[in-house]
C-alpha cells in the first residue's frame, strides 16, 4: 500500500537509490555527502521540507522545499526552492507526485513560506504549471564568452590599492558589503557570511574558487568560480557575482580578474546564468558576453500573491547559479 510522508531519519539511503534510477545526466550527481550537506547542512533559512512516497518500504517518489533567506523590497522573507521532484517510472504518469507535492505545498502554507521557486525540466514543465500552480516567471538568460586561446580578455588598468585574494571563509567584511549593497536591491537572496560560507564553503563534493576584490582591506566584491568539464570542452562558470551596482570599477575588475583565473586553466569557454541586474547585464556585454540561450524559472505563490508576484520579476529579482541548489 502507498504511503505518503514527510522526511524520517535513514530516507537518504532511498532518496539515492531513486536517484540512480532516474537521472542519467553526469553533473550533480546526489551522492550522500552533498545530501546531508542540502538536506541537514547549516542552511541559515532552516530545514528543507521533505515529503516522499513509499509502497513496501521502498521509496517511489520524493519532493522537497529547501528554504531561502531573501531581502525583498526592504524585509527579510523566508522563500524556497523547490528540488528532487522524482518518481519511480513505474508509478509516473499516475498523478503520485501531485499527492506528494500537495502534502509539501500544504506544510509550506503551515510554515508561512510564502513562494517556492524552481527550474523544471522539460518532462516536468507542463506538470508544474498545470497541476501545481506554478507561474511563469522568465526564460533566464545564458551569457556565454568564447575564450579564443585566452587573447581576448579587455586589459584594464586599475589603481593599486585593488587586489584580488582567495576567500578561504566568509567574515564580517562581506556582512560589510552586504548591508551596504541590499538596499539597491528589490529582490535578493540574503547574501551574507552564514549563508556564503555553507552555500559555498561547506559544500563537500564540488570545490568552489571564491574570490574578493578588496579595496585596501575593505571587501568590495567578490566572485564564486567553479570549472567543470564536458567531453574535451574545459568550461568556467561565474556561479555568483556580486558588488554594489554602479560601481563600474568594482565590477569590472572582478571579471576581469575571474576571466584570467580561468584563462590560467586554459578554459575553453565561460558563463553564467544571470537576470535581474543592468549594471552586471552591461558589463557582461562589455566583456565579451552574449546571451546564447535560456531555460525557464517558475514560482509558486504559496500565500499573499499579490504583494510577492509583482516584486518577484525578470527585471527585478537578482538571481545568479548560485541561487539554485538543484544542479551548481
Amino acid at each position: 500500500m502507498i504511503k505518503i510522508r514527510p522526511y524520517e531519519a535513514g530516507d537518504e539511503q532511498g532518496f539515492q537509490a531513486l536517484d540512480k534510477l532516474l537521472e542519467v545526466h553526469p553533473w550533480n550527481r546526489r551522492d550522500l555527502a552533498n545530501w546531508q550537506w542540502k538536506f541537514r547542512g547549516k542552511n541559515p533559512a532552516g530545514e528543507p521540507i521533505i515529503f516522499i512516497a513509499e509502497d513496501q518500504g521502498e521509496m517511489i517518489a520524493h519532493f522537497a522545499a529547501i528554504p531561502m533567506l531573501y531581502y525583498i523590497d526592504g524585509e527579510i522573507i523566508r522563500g524556497s526552492h523547490s528540488t528532487a521532484m522524482m518518481t519511480k517510472p513505474e508509478f509516473q504518469n499516475r498523478g503520485l507526485v501531485k499527492f506528494v507535492a500537495d502534502k509539501l505545498f500544504k506544510e509550506l502554507l503551515n510554515q508561512k513560506i510564502p513562494f517556492t521557486y524552481g527550474y523544471p525540466n522539460d518532462n516536468a514543465y507542463d506538470l508544474h504549471k498545470k497541476h501545481m500552480g506554478y507561474h511563469d516567471i522568465n526564460m533566464q538568460p545564458l551569457w556565454e564568452k568564447k575564450l579564443h586561446q585566452n587573447i581576448n580578455i579587455p586589459r584594464l588598468t586599475y589603481h593599486t590599492s585593488l587586489s584580488f585574494l582567495e576567500i578561504a571563509l566568509f567574515d564580517n567584511r562581506v556582512n560589510d558589503l552586504w548591508e551596504k549593497a541590499k538596499g539597491n536591491f528589490k529582490t535578493i537572496v540574503v547574501r551574507n557570511d552564514q549563508f556564503l560560507n555553507w552555500r559555498y564553503i561547506s559544500r563537500p563534493d564540488i570545490h568552489y574558487h571564491v574570490y574578493g576584490a578588496y579595496d585596501h582591506e575593505k571587501l568590495v566584491a567578490y566572485c564564486v568560480l567553479k570549472l567543470y568539464r564536458e567531453d574535451k570542452i574545459l568550461r568556467g562558470h561565474f556561479i555568483d557575482l556580486f558588488t554594489i551596482p554602479g560601481e563600474k570599477i568594482y565590477g569590472s575588475f572582478l571579471l576581469q580578474k575571474g576571466l584570467e583565473f580561468f584563462c590560467g586553466k586554459q578554459v575553453d569557454e565561460v558563463n553564467l546564468w544571470m537576470q535581474g541586474s543592468l549594471f552586471f547585464g552591461e558589463l557582461l556585454r562589455e566583456f565579451g558576453f552574449e546571451v546564447i540561450s535560456s531555460r525557464p524559472l517558475i514560482c509558486r505563490f504559496n500565500l499573499d500573491q499579490d504583494k510577492f508576484k509583482p516584486l518577484l520579476t525578470a527585471e527585478d529579482w537578482y538571481f545568479t547559479m548560485g541561487d539554485t541548489l538543484e544542479i551548481y
